[in-house]
């Protein structure tokens, strides 16, 4: 019985250390992103990979958002937004709670994963942005009209 143990704790650390290697710094099979236990370039870090595989191949910065090609309707609207014009969305709080469940500082980290496509005061918070800023609105007035709007204190 403590033979069995022994075995079966030991493989579960190797194969949890094969797994996180790559995240850890570790180096990799062939200088390959994906890491050793890819199989086929399938796993857990295939869309990271490809990610940055693309930015260096633009020779560009990695991206700030999520692809907005990736959503639809009034989510696609809003990563596109927040794709164009990070500069704003940095400047605005977010009222979803995300600041304090997920430790977002602004709008913008929102979209720099897949929060901002689930959650409806998110996408409201950045369409509104983008209609004001398209009307000439300064970030100021635009701060506020998200603050009573979407703010829970109203």
């Amino acid at each position: 019985m403590r033979r069995a143990i022994i075995y079966s704790s030991s493989f579960a650390a190797i194969l949890a250390l094969a797994y996180l290697w790559p995240l850890l710094g570790g180096s990799t099979a062939n200088d390959n992103a994906r890491g050793a236990m890819c199989i086929a370039g399938h796993c857990c870090c295939t869309a990271r990979a490809e990610a940055a595989d693309a930015a260096a191949a633009k020779g560009s910065q990695p991206r700030l958002t999520l692809d907005p090609n990736q959503f639809v309707g009034p989510v696609k609207e809003a990563y596109t937004f927040a794709e164009q014009h990070p500069e704003i969305l940095a400047e605005l709080h977010c009222y979803c709670g995300c600041d304090k469940a997920e430790g977002h500082q602004n709008l913008l980290d929102c979209y720099r994963g897949m929060h901002g496509a689930s959650c409806e005061i998110c996408t409201g918070e950045a369409l509104l942005a983008k209609r004001m800023s398209e009307q000439g609105s300064p970030v100021d007035q635009i701060r506020d009209a998200i603050r009573r709007n979407f703010a829970q204190d109203n």
